[in-house]
């Protein structure tokens, strides 16, 4: 392929990768501004400064739009990478001590529920009343299980999980505790900064999850 060719593509592709990140941050504004059933593809393409159909065009419904947001505030701009291949989940691995390992993972995807907890809660009171949107959160909820299982088993390597619990029931009250809706309630009703929330979980998990 001749060189203008290929400039032309990339261009192309940085102008549509452009596009889609305008109408990412347009619908995060939007979802929280009005809600997921409050909002419209309309607003969100106003916000953004494109046409309605460029937002279908990229994202063809409302739920895989909020879905691509989701994603977006869980990965972050600065560095997209999954929490697995951070620099933080590798020193939680490398962690000897599994206590301080959990408080590694703590710390270090505070930054996640501080991007995406607000939209995540968007998301979770829809899917109550839209089967479309129920399973897109289940999808991120899957996500979010299986991340959390795993760090569970690398704590359970070092020897220190409890035992006189299920894998299942930690789980689920590793993810309730350090969860959206407690991240949310904690910084927005409660008025915790994020530093008091990450300092209250790093005591409070240690208790909950370690022998």
């Amino acid at each position: 392929m001749d060189p203008d060719t290929l400039r032309v593509k990339s261009t192309r592709r940085q102008k549509s990768d452009a596009t889609r990140r305008k109408i990412i941050t347009a619908a995060h504004q939007e979802f929280i501004a009005r809600g997921f059933h409050g909002a419209t593809v309309a607003g969100i393409a106003a916000r953004a400064g494109v046409a309605s159909q460029t937002v279908y065009f990229v994202f063809h419904t409302k739920p895989e739009l909020i879905s691509a947001v989701i994603d977006s505030a869980v990965l972050g701009e600065d560095d997209p990478r999954p929490p697995q291949a951070q620099p933080w989940w590798t020193a939680m691995m490398q962690e000897p001590d599994a206590a301080e390992a959990l408080r590694i993972f703590i710390r270090g995807a505070g930054p996640l529920f501080a991007r995406a907890s607000a939209i995540s809660e968007v998301l979770r009171a829809a899917a109550l009343t839209d089967n479309e949107v129920r399973r897109t959160h289940q999808h991120h909820e899957n996500l979010r299980r299986d991340g959390f299982g795993q760090v569970l088993e690398i704590l359970a390597e070092k020897g220190a999980l409890r035992a006189d619990r299920p894998i299942d029931q930690l789980t689920e009250a590793f993810m309730t505790v350090y969860g959206d809706s407690t991240y949310h309630q904690l910084a927005v009703e409660c008025g915790w900064s994020h530093d008091q929330i990450m300092a209250w979980l790093c005591d409070v998990l240690p208790d909950m999850l370690l022998t």
